[in-house]
């Protein structure tokens, strides 16, 4: 049940126009930025995850090969790989460790915006998100509850009927710890998270083995191409949408939301899951200048506009769409800014388990 890529057909040319556009905004950011220059420098793209499979590995290496020449001085982009407890461990370091000079950048978990707000491990989360440098997304995510052939529970049916499921986690604050004890609170699942896998390809292996029996927030965009065999042949089905909106692929797979009826749910619902529009978030360490925190963003913004990376996006079937910086700060923000009650009921809910 390894990822694999599959081929896809490609985008249009009519990206050119807005990476010219980008362009001029990158000069602008970099006047701003009293002519900031990266020449003869390297900047470390890190990556919350493990480096095998497809995902956020995958997506951050893309973005590597395109960004440095969309910065003043053309700097080498290093990607490397810092997986631990769902990126937390990596949030940590960019927040009170990293340089805040622009040389060091991260792509962290879609969930380590909320982590400190409602999650289950204040201990491990010792950052305040707003104060990161949020430079964009290179998508927004509906993600999946996937169950193996063979598995205690055959459809969603049973699941919800609560049968037993054993499903991978790779730590608190990973998607699959929090949507599995969000689905636990809000619809009665008994799904019992195995945390420590450090990344989701560690996770699909121990479903292929009979060691877990599913695993709960896995992107679609991702399943569905490097595990497009599985699905085909019913090695692997998914069983529920996650998110705030389906999936044009899925007309038939019912939402999360379509379980939840009342209203002090549904708003922790949309606390929970909103993270999904910040589907492959890239930060920088807090404190950064303002200048350069705007260069990387437009840098960023240009780099997926880039003809050359959306088509070897599409030669993975990877899916884009991307989400400005400033969007992302903003939406971190709003949700920050949640009623108290709220607040706590999700809070209660990823301390439950």
């Amino acid at each position: 049940m390894c990822a694999r890529a599959a081929p896809h057909p490609g985008h249009g040319l009519h990206y050119v126009a807005g990476v010219l556009a980008i362009g001029l905004l990158a000069a602008g950011a970099s006047a701003q930025a009293g002519e900031a220059s990266f020449a003869g420098k390297q900047i470390r793209l890190s990556i919350g995850f493990s480096s095998t499979g497809y995902g956020y590995d995958t997506y951050g290496r893309l973005l590597a090969r395109h960004l440095g020449k969309y910065l003043p001085g053309n700097p080498a982009i290093v990607p490397q790989n810092r997986p631990g407890a769902g990126s937390l461990n990596l949030a940590n370091y960019i927040y009170s460790a990293a340089p805040n000079d622009g040389s060091e950048i991260a792509m962290v978990g879609r969930g380590v915006a909320m982590e400190p707000l409602i999650g289950a491990s204040a201990s491990q989360g010792k950052f305040d998100s707003r104060k990161f440098a949020w430079l964009g997304s290179m998508n927004n995510e509906v993600s999946g509850f996937f169950i193996r052939q063979g598995a205690p529970a055959a459809n969603l049916r049973e699941i919800l009927a609560g049968t037993p499921l054993q499903v991978g986690s790779t730590g608190a604050a990973g998607d699959q710890q929090a949507f599995t004890v969000a689905l636990n609170s809000l619809l009665g699942t008994k799904l019992k998270p195995i945390a420590g896998y450090p990344g989701t390809q560690e996770i699909l292996l121990a479903i292929e083995r009979g060691e877990l029996d599913g695993i709960v927030g896995y992107s679609w965009g991702v399943a569905r191409a490097g595990n497009k065999d599985d699905l085909a042949s019913g090695r692997l089905k998914i069983v529920m949408q996650l998110g705030l909106a389906k999936h044009k692929d899925l007309p038939d797979v019912p939402m999360l939301d379509e379980f939840v009826h009342a209203p002090q749910d549904r708003q922790v619902l949309d606390l929970i899951f909103s993270r999904q529009s910040m589907g492959r978030p890239l930060i920088a360490p807090p404190g950064l200048d303002p200048g350069v925190a705007e260069l990387l963003r437009a840098a960023i913004a240009a780099a997926m506009r880039d003809p050359q990376l959306i088509a070897e996006a599409a030669r993975m079937d990877l899916e884009l769409g991307f989400v400005p910086g400033a969007e992302v700060q903003g939406m971190v923000e709003r949700l920050y800014q949640s009623p108290p009650e709220v607040i706590a009921r999700a809070q209660g809910i990823a301390a439950g388990n």
